[in-house]
């Protein structure tokens, strides 16, 4: 499977007022072999705080706690979430072709994405399919399969991104939707 469409729906007017409060400054360029330089910006909403073992526990930024809405769908998840964070990709950019190694959910770890700002000249394709993805939806993809992204419209492309770690509340998730996947992993909770 390359791609399932998960059972939930955010509002995108909500955040796209929230993340209204934030300019281009406060977002950074990726560094990213597959990316034009200066075409893919990304703002965190978490960061990590080691625990007295040193392992990394994740907490909202004072950025998140000015967004109400955004705040309440970080909490929804109720499984480890490492990355929460907004992609924005520029008008007429691209992502290459590219792997991003151990991210599906038979490796124990999955990137969600949440279209914020999307339109139908966006091409989101994994495996060489291509996903339609609508704005407030959650997508998980198999993002260990080749993908790669088009923007080839005259407005940037903006998701939600989550990178989760496979836990039973989040296999039962995959499980009602139907999903066939390795659910005897023991992936760490």
């Amino acid at each position: 499977m390359n791609a399932l469409k998960l059972p939930f729906e955010f509002d995108p007017e909500i955040i796209k007022k929230e993340i209204s409060q934030f300019s281009k400054s406060d977002y950074r360029d990726i560094y990213n072999s597959s990316v034009t330089l200066e075409t893919l910006w990304l703002k965190h909403f978490i960061e990590p705080i080691n625990d007295a073992y040193g392992f990394p526990i994740f907490y909202p930024t004072d950025d998140l706690k000015k967004c109400p809405y955004l705040l309440s769908v970080f909490n929804m998840f109720k499984c480890r979430v490492e990355t929460f964070r907004i992609h924005t990709l520029d008008a007429g950019a691209k992502i290459q072709k590219h792997r991003d190694s151990g991210y599906g959910f038979e490796f124990g770890k999955i990137r969600l994405h949440i279209p914020v700002y999307t339109n139908d000249k966006v091409e989101i394709l994994v495996n060489n399919e291509a996903i339609k993805m609508k704005e407030g939806e959650c997508w998980y993809c198999n993002f260990h399969l080749e993908h790669e992204v088009r923007n080839n419209s005259d407005e940037p492309r903006m998701h939600l991104i989550l990178d989760c770690i496979v836990n039973d509340w989040l296999t039962d998730v995959f499980v009602k939707g139907d999903i066939k996947f390795p659910v005897s992993l023991n992936p760490n909770p």
